[in-house]
C-alpha cells in the first residue's frame, strides 16, 4: 500500500471517529437530561411508580418526544439563538417542574397557569418561600452539560427534519388528549407545555373549566351527623340476592334487612351510564342532560359540607385522574384527596385497590381526623374483567369460565357485601349516629340482545341499587327512608339527603329530593349521555315510576318507546317530559 493511501485511510478513520463521537453527544444528552428527571423526584417516588404500566408508557413516549425535541434543536447553530431556544423549551421548563414536584409531588397542572396570571406576587412568594438551593445548582449543571453535548452533535440529514416534527407533534397531541397520559409520569419539559396547552383549551372551552360558586356561610349545627357516601363500580342491582337474585351474592346485607337495619331502594335509577357521567353528577345533585356544562359551576356536595363545618374526604380505589375525575372537585373544599395511585402504582382504568384491602386504611384515616366528617369512597367494585375483582380465597361461584362469566361477576358482589357490611358495623362502633349510603355508578349487561358491558340504556345499566344504612336504633330515620324505599328515585337524591342531615338548604337549584321527603308517584329521572364530563353524546333515556324508558337522540329530535320500539319527534313528548328536558337543556347558571 502507497503511502499516500495510507495516510487517507488515517485520515478517513479519524473523520469516522469524530463523526461517531459527534452521534454520540445526541444521545448523550438525551440520556443526562433523562437521568436528571429521575433522580429529582427521589428514590421512593421512583420505588412506588416505577413498576407501572402506566409510568413506563408516559416516561417512554415523553423520553421519545424529547429526543425528536433535541434532534431538532441541533439544527440552530448560530449559539445565541441556540440557547435561547434550549432555555425556553428544555431548561426553564424542567427547572420550574422540578422545583414544583419538590412541594407538591407532582408537576405544574393546567390551573396553575391560570393562578399564576391571576395573582403573581402570591406564586412569587410562594416559589420564594420554597426555594430549593441544590436543586437549582444541580439543575444548572446538568442542563449545561446536556446542552454542551448537545452543542457537539452536527445533524447531517436534513430531511430527517419533516418525521421528527411529524412524530413529536403526534406523541405531543396524544399524551395533551388521551385519558392515559399523566403529566408528572412523563419527563418535565413536555410535560409543562402539556400543560400549558391544555389550559389555553380549557379557556376556549369554558363548558369544562371548572368554576363554582362560592356558597354562603350557613349556620352550623352542634349535632352534626357523620355522613359516608360510596359509590360503587358497576354492581348490577339484578344481581344481587337482597333484590331477589336467588343466588346468594349479598347474604351479609340479606341478614342486615331482614333485620331491619337497611333500606333497599327498589327502582333507583343512575344517573349515566358511564363513570364519567354519573360520579361527577351526583356528587352535585345534579341530572342530565347539561350540554354547556353548568355543572362545572355548581357547588358540589363537598362545597356545602365544608361551609357546615365537615371535615371532607374523598378516597378512591380507582385511579382518579382517569377523565381529569380528580380536577372536578379539586377546588380547595377536600381536605383529603387521594385516589388508587396513592396505595400502589399498579392502577389503572379496569382495575383499582383491592376494596378489602384498602378498607382498613379508610378507616384509619377517619380515625385520625375526627369528626364530623363526610366521606365520599369510590370503590374498586366489579368492573370488567370481573375475575380480577375478588381474592381466589372469596370466590364461591365456580367455576370462572372466562374473565367475563357471570360467576365471575356474582364472586364480585361477595366483595362488595362484605365491604358495606364491614362498614356499617364500624361506624356503628367507632362513630355512632353516621349514616352510610351506597350506589354504584352504573350497572353492566351480561349478553344477549343487550350485549355486554354498559354502552347503552338497558335496565341492567340504568335501574340501581341504592341503599341506606341509618344509625342503629334510629327508628325514626328508618321509617322516613322505609316509606319510599319503592317509590322512584335517582342517585341524585343522595345528594339532597346528605345535605337534608346536615341541616344545610341547597343555595342553588338541584335535581334531587331528600329520600327521607316526600316523593310523588309521577316522576321523571334521567339517565343521560349528553354531559361535557364524557364527550357530550346527545342521547339520554327518561324514566318513569314504572320503569318504562324513552330513549332520546337530541341530534335527530327523536324518541324511542322502549316498551314497543314505536318511533316519534322530540316535540311530540308528553307535556311533563318535555318541560322537564328543556329545564335541563336550557339552564341557566347559577
Amino acid at each position: 500500500m502507497s503511502m499516500s493511501k495510507l495516510f487517507k485511510n488515517r485520515g478517513g478513520n479519524n473523520r469516522s471517529k469524530k463523526g461517531s463521537a459527534l452521534k454520540s453527544g445526541l444521545f448523550l444528552a438525551w440520556i443526562v437530561l433523562l437521568f436528571f428527571d429521575l433522580i429529582f423526584r427521589g428514590w421512593p417516588w421512583l420505588q412506588h411508580n416505577i413498576g407501572g404500566l402506566r409510568f413506563i408508557v408516559n416516561f417512554t413516549l415523553s423520553a421519545l418526544f424529547l429526543l425528536c425535541l433535541l434532534y431538532l434543536l441541533s439544527f440552530f447553530r448560530k449559539r445565541w439563538i441556540f440557547i435561547l431556544l434550549y432555555s425556553l423549551l428544555i431548561g426553564i421548563p424542567v427547572l420550574l417542574n422540578g422545583s414544583y414536584f419538590l412541594v407538591y409531588d407532582k408537576f405544574i397542572s393546567p390551573s396553575g397557569f391560570n393562578i399564576f396570571s391571576e395573582s403573581p406576587a402570591m406564586v412569587l412568594t410562594t416559589g420564594a418561600a420554597n426555594f430549593n438551593i441544590v436543586f437549582l445548582i444541580s439543575g444548572i449543571v446538568f442542563l449545561f452539560l446536556a446542552g454542551y453535548l448537545l452543542r457537539r452533535f452536527t445533524p447531517r440529514h436534513k430531511w430527517l427534519i419533516v418525521p421528527n416534527l411529524i412524530l413529536s407533534s403526534a406523541i405531543f397531541i396524544f399524551l395533551l388528549l388521551h385519558w392515559y397520559s399523566v403529566s408528572f409520569f412523563q419527563q418535565s419539559s413536555g410535560a409543562f407545555y402539556e400543560s400549558l396547552t391544555e389550559e389555553v383549551m380549557l379557556n376556549r372551552q369554558k363548558t369544562t373549566h371548572l368554576h363554582r360558586v362560592k356558597l354562603l356561610p350557613v349556620n352550623q349545627n352542634r349535632q352534626q351527623p357523620n355522613l359516608v357516601f360510596v359509590v360503587g363500580e358497576s354492581q348490577v342491582l339484578s344481581h344481587m340476592s337482597l333484590y331477589g337474585y336467588p343466588r346468594k351474592t349479598t347474604p351479609n346485607l340479606d341478614s342486615l334487612y331482614v333485620a331491619k337495619k337497611i333500606v333497599p331502594f327498589t327502582k333507583a335509577v343512575s344517573i349515566g351510564n358511564k363513570t364519567r357521567l354519573s360520579v361527577p353528577y351526583m356528587l352535585a345533585g345534579l341530572q342530565g342532560p347539561d350540554p354547556n356544562g353548568v355543572f362545572y359551576q355548581y357547588p358540589s356536595i363537598f362545597d356545602y359540607a365544608k361551609v357546615a363545618g365537615y371535615k371532607t374526604l374523598f378516597i378512591s380505589a380507582q385511579d382518579l385522574r382517569w377523565g381529569h375525575l380528580d380536577q372536578m372537585f379539586d377546588d380547595g373544599s377536600i381536605d383529603i384527596l387521594l385516589d388508587g395511585n396513592h396505595f400502589t402504582s399498579h392502577v389503572y382504568v379496569h382495575k383499582g385497590v383491592d376494596d378489602l384491602v384498602l378498607l382498613p386504611k379508610i378507616f384509619d384515616h377517619l380515625q385520625q381526623n375526627g369528626s364530623p366528617f363526610l366521606l365520599v369512597v369510590q370503590m374498586d367494585g366489579s368492573h370488567y374483567p370481573y375475575n380480577i375483582h375478588s381474592p381466589d380465597s372469596l370466590k364461591k361461584f365456580l367455576p370462572e369460565e372466562s374473565p367475563n362469566c357471570t360467576n365471575a361477576f356474582d364472586n364480585t358482589l361477595l366483595v362488595t357485601d362484605i365491604y358495606l357490611s364491614r362498614f356499617y358495623h364500624f361506624l356503628n362502633k367507632t362513630f355512632p349516629g353516621s349514616y352510610l349510603f351506597f350506589s354504584p355508578d352504573h350497572g353492566q349487561n351480561f349478553g344477549g340482545l343487550s350485549g355486554h358491558f354498559n354502552d347503552n340504556f338497558t335496565p341492567d345499566v340504568f335501574h340501581n341499587a341504592l341503599i341506606a344504612f341509618p344509625p342503629d336504633g334510629d327508628t325514626l330515620t328508618f321509617n322516613s327512608l322505609f316509606k319510599n324505599r319503592n317509590k322512584l328515585v335517582s342517585q341524585a337524591d343522595i345528594f339532597a339527603t346528605l345535605l337534608d342531615l346536615m341541616h344545610v338548604t341547597p343555595q342553588y337549584q338541584i335535581d334531587a329530593i331528600s329520600l327521607r321527603g316526600n316523593i310523588s308517584n309521577n316522576r321523571l329521572v334521567c339517565c343521560s349521555e349528553y354531559m361535557p364530563t364524557f364527550h357530550n353524546n346527545p342521547n339520554a333515556v327518561v324514566i318513569d315510576s314504572n320503569l318504562n324508558s324513552l330513549y332520546i337522540d337530541f341530534s335527530k329530535k327523536s324518541v324511542t318507546d322502549n316498551r314497543n320500539g314505536r318511533f316519534f319527534r322530540f316535540n311530540q313528548l308528553p307535556k311533563p317530559v318535555l318541560n322537564n328536558l328543556l329545564q335541563r337543556l336550557n339552564r341557566k347558571k347559577p
